[in-house]
């Protein structure tokens, strides 16, 4: 009904004159004081070596191609030419060097670089780099490195501009970002970006409305159905990397059996918690591997991910966790389970739903809300029995690797399970796209068969452009990927 309210509330004026390329500009609102930016100006101002796409596919961009020797053991990159970074120097072979070898230092690198032995510049425009053996993960760990300073927009140099208070927090948390022009080359059509804030999503979505700004950066759920209703705002949703999960320590007498945890997750209806938690978007989850990746592992899941509480109960009564009725006639819980949950209104929400499911089959659940710094901590050195948050699997087998495969790197978690570590390591070594298809499956069908915890859902989300801004019609995943190619509509007559 709040969001019917803003409805209500906004009177819709003609748009305002589209202002001339020399000035185009529109205004991203970012709906809360709290919300991270750095993600939205990273992806706008900065060039990756590589990226991955949102199917886990490895696409070129300051790196434009590359092959591997027939052991698979060196790997030669070939940077493009003519790419120029924002202070006008033409960007090379060292440049890609000096990135990987900082990566290198790192303790926490992704788990592409753990093998390599050698990075040289083989001309000022190739790259070599030496594994000690095969890893598949190679390009997509290369796309989480240092990008260069030479995206299609920069960000607002305060020291320069005269008419900035650069003593204000809010405008040093709302930069402008202006395209950047290179000779030779097509300007972006918007040729200015201004980040806003708003204290609260329903200000956003009202500024949204009145034409104040021209893209919602985070679109809250109640409001995705008034929003659709009008015809000058388009909704763009896109699924997040980010699966909810009830994560199990594996050290725990009793999460450590196989038929407990198969228990857990045949008791969990997870559409009902999509349907009736998450305002009804999101994907059902059965694992952390990525649900568009191009492989498609998940073809079979939506039998697997069947609710089915008498089976639940029965594999229970089965191991001999038994309900038990105390001489008063009460019925006493089957185990208990301390559950921390990340202090977040979506991951409490989901944690009392599981509390309810697991009670019907005798698990009690206590629960215990927990900041982000904290579990993070907490997990990190296996101080915890169960906890609920969404938890980054990525687009590619880098992150689940990193949780699953047997490796002496730093864990996000310490959290005991080794069954998938050999379906892990063939995933990491594979040399060739259908290796890599099949030790996927594998990797999926023993996540299915001996789980590690409980995967519940994909999280979703959307961005709302205004009806002053024309995008590209091939615009696929997160539309904010194509906003260099964006548009003013002309003004209507």
């Amino acid at each position: 009904m709040a969001a019917m309210g803003v409805m209500g509330a906004c009177r819709r004026d003609p748009p305002p004159p589209v202002p001339s390329t020399r000035d185009a500009s529109i205004a991203v609102a970012i709906p809360s004081n709290s919300a991270p930016i750095e993600p939205l100006i990273y992806s706008l101002t900065q060039t990756r070596l590589v990226r991955v796409d949102q199917a886990g596919q490895v696409q070129p961009a300051l790196v434009e191609r590359w092959v591997a020797s027939p052991d698979h053991r060196t790997w030669t990159l070939t940077v493009r030419a003519g790419v120029r970074t924002h202070d006008g120097t033409l960007a090379t072979a060292e440049d890609v060097v000096a990135r990987v070898r900082n990566a290198l230092r790192d303790p926490m690198r992704g788990p592409g670089l753990w093998h390599v032995t050698a990075v040289d510049a083989a001309s000022p425009h190739e790259v070599r780099i030496r594994l000690s053996e095969p890893s598949s993960l190679l390009l997509e760990t290369l796309s989480l490195v240092e990008a260069l300073p030479a995206g299609p927009f920069r960000e607002t140099d305060p020291d320069t501009d005269t008419d900035a208070d650069t003593t204000a927090d809010t405008e040093a948390d709302e930069p402008d970002l202006h395209a950047v022009v290179t000779s030779g080359e097509d300007a972006a059509a918007i040729r200015t970006i201004k980040i806003r804030r708003f204290e609260t999503p329903r200000a956003a979505v009202a500024a949204l409305l009145r034409d104040e700004v021209d893209v919602l950066y985070e679109v809250p759920t109640e409001t995705r159905a008034p929003l659709r209703s009008d015809g000058d705002v388009h909704l763009f949703p896109h699924l997040k990397p980010y699966v909810m999960t009830l994560g199990l320590n594996h050290r725990h007498p009793i999460l450590r059996r196989r038929d407990v945890r198969l228990a857990m997750n045949a008791a969990v209806d997870r559409d009902a918690l999509i349907g009736q938690v998450a305002g009804g978007v999101g994907v059902p989850a059965a694992d952390m591997l990525w649900h568009q990746h191009w492989s498609r592992p998940h073809g079979g899941d939506a039998a697997l991910l069947r609710v089915d509480k008498v089976r639940a109960g029965q594999l229970l009564d089965e191991g001999g966790l038994r309900r038990r009725t105390t001489p008063d006639g009460a019925v006493e819980a089957r185990f208990r389970v301390a559950c921390l949950v990340l202090d977040a209104p979506l991951a409490l929400r989901v944690a009392g739903r599981l509390q309810h499911a697991y009670a019907d089959i005798g698990i009690t659940l206590d629960l215990e809300a927990v900041a982000l710094p904290d579990l993070v901590a907490r997990l990190q050195r296996g101080q915890f029995d169960a906890y609920v948050s969404p938890v980054a699997g990525g687009f590619g087998m880098g992150r689940p690797y990193v949780d699953l495969g047997t490796h002496d790197h730093p864990r996000l978690t310490d959290h005991g399970y080794t069954a998938a570590a050999a379906a892990a390591e063939r995933v990491r070594a594979a040399t060739t796209d259908e290796m890599l298809s099949r030790a996927i499956h594998d990797l999926h069908r023993v996540l299915i068969e001996d789980p590690p915890g409980v995967s519940l859902f994909w999280e979703e989300t959307a961005r709302a452009v205004g009806r002053r801004v024309e995008v590209p019609a091939d615009s696929t995943g997160d539309v904010l990927g194509t906003l260099s190619r964006w548009r003013l509509r002309d003004r209507a007559p």
